[in-house]
């Protein structure tokens, strides 16, 4: 039986980057289909003929991650983390009539 290898289901930017730099030998070498990169890296096809035009158009620095944008939170982790556990919890802990977070 075969097994495949375990890939979390989301990555952080930093772990988005470091996969495309750790990528970025076999991307410049022309005897890598692009199917096999894509299996190796747990990407789609498109991605890895994406990365391997921005690698020849700006080099490497075009495979580094750049700058989130958007609104920065507002909560701390740890804010976040006690929201988290709030939600996990018994609603009537928190005052409400009913053990379900939603009424009909």
């Amino acid at each position: 039986m075969t097994v495949s290898p375990w890939r979390p289901s989301r990555l952080t930017r930093a772990q988005q980057e470091e996969r495309r730099l750790a990528a970025q030998p076999a991307l410049n070498d022309p005897s890598r289909t692009t199917l096999d990169l894509a299996q190796q890296f747990g990407v789609a096809e498109v991605t890895i003929r994406a990365w391997r035009a921005r690698l020849r158009r700006d080099g490497e620095e075009a495979l580094r991650a750049s700058r989130a944008t958007g609104r920065p939170e507002r909560l701390t982790a740890a804010q976040q983390d006690e929201i988290g556990a709030i939600l996990d919890g018994d609603p009537r802990a928190q005052g409400f009539d009913t053990h379900g977070w939603t009424i009909p």
